[in-house]
């Protein structure tokens, strides 16, 4: 990943550095290791903390992505906007489906609905009949989709177009779980009503798992940025994302004085410490406190004291140049991996990149 220039930063504070080539290497390898479906990519939640306008547009432009899956209408109104130039044809689904008061939203922006339940089913074939829609059933995470009791009487409904039938794995986290094939199982059951519908049951788990779990359409989220789907790295996903900032302050402590809020760090010895300005306030857990690691010029340090609202502050004692005031603190990127940084904060990287907060800078390279 290249180094932005820190000097044309936009804020005195963090900034993440999106490589968006990267980015599209990712979908190009999930692409590759599906090759009897499509690959749609899953821009929820701005992209996954990375921009929702830059990550589109890249997916569009250089890999040719034309399927896309939001959570909310709102978020599919944003995405055809940002597409009009480069997609202006994709097709946008909306995983949470039709309320009564988005479905205008569906209408202006020509989105399609994942329909969760009998009701939304009813609601938009008396809203649009006949217009194409994807269905959810659920095969065993009992959170959304519509139940399997209900399938046999949701495919005789004359006015229903189901475009893709999809469900979502509990426990693709675990490839061998063997809840996986249970819903592979029960989700092959359920396509069999629905013989005209695309299948699609793999997010980015189920899409790096073997191709009983690809069907005709994938879903992938987190792997496209960077983050393993899985309770372990995985060597086959690119880094996306490096999350910085600059240092602010150093100074030396004596042997007893103590650092942050709570006075949970002691220096044993003449301790160096260099405050960085990144805190909980921009996303940065505070979980992270005395155990996260940043790296500065390749240099590992170890986080000192609590994570504060702006603030962390790294024992850089022994390194072998003394940091400076201006330089950059890198928590997570080339050095720090994203996994890594997560398990120290007792998350997972979807956490992480979500979590990013409003004032980090995004930039792209």
């Amino acid at each position: 990943m290249h180094s932005a220039d820190t000097a044309n930063r936009k804020t005195a504070g963090p900034w993440v550095e999106v490589d968006l080539a990267a980015l599209c290497e990712n979908f190009a390898m999930l692409r590759r290791a599906t090759p009897g479906a499509e690959t749609a990519a899953v821009v929820k939640c701005n992209a996954y903390g990375l921009g929702l306008a830059p990550v589109a547009q890249a997916l569009a432009t250089r890999e040719n992505c034309r399927t896309f899956f939001v959570a909310y209408a709102e978020e599919g109104a944003q995405l055809r906007a940002a597409l009009s130039s480069s997609a202006p044809n994709a097709s946008i689904y909306v995983f949470v489906g039709p309320l009564p008061d988005t479905l205008d939203a569906f209408d202006d922006a020509g989105l399609i609905p994942v329909l969760n339940n009998a009701d939304q089913v009813r609601r938009w074939i008396s809203h649009k009949p006949g217009a194409p829609c994807a269905l959810h059933v659920d095969t065993g995470m009992n959170r959304l989709g519509a139940s399997v009791d209900d399938l046999s009487e949701l495919a005789a409904l004359s006015d229903l177009n189901v475009d893709v039938l999809m469900s979502h794995l509990a426990c693709g986290s675990e490839p061998d779980h063997p809840m996986n094939s249970e819903q592979r199982t029960a989700f092959e059951k359920a396509a069999a009503l629905f013989p005209k519908a695309r299948r699609s049951l793999a997010a980015s788990a189920g899409a790096l798992m073997d191709a009983s779990y690809h069907f005709d359409l994938t879903r992938p989220g987190i792997a496209l940025y960077g983050g393993s789907p899985f309770d372990v790295d995985d060597g086959r996903i690119k880094p996306v994302v490096s999350l910085k900032a600059p240092i602010v302050q150093m100074r030396m402590l004596a042997p007893g004085e103590t650092v942050g809020y709570g006075a949970t760090f002691t220096a044993q010895t003449p301790t160096a410490i260099a405050t960085v300005a990144l805190g909980y306030g921009d996303g940065y857990p505070i979980a992270g406190s005395n155990r996260a690691f940043a790296a500065i010029a390749g240099e590992r340090a170890k986080f000192a004291g609590r994570v504060s609202m702006d603030l962390i502050c790294l024992d850089v004692t022994g390194f072998k140049k003394p940091p400076q005031v201006g330089e950059t603190a890198e928590f997570f990127g080339e050095t720090i991996g994203l996994f890594e940084a997560a398990q120290a904060c007792g998350t997972i990287p979807y956490e992480l990149l979500t979590g990013l907060g409003g004032r980090v800078d995004r930039r792209y390279v």
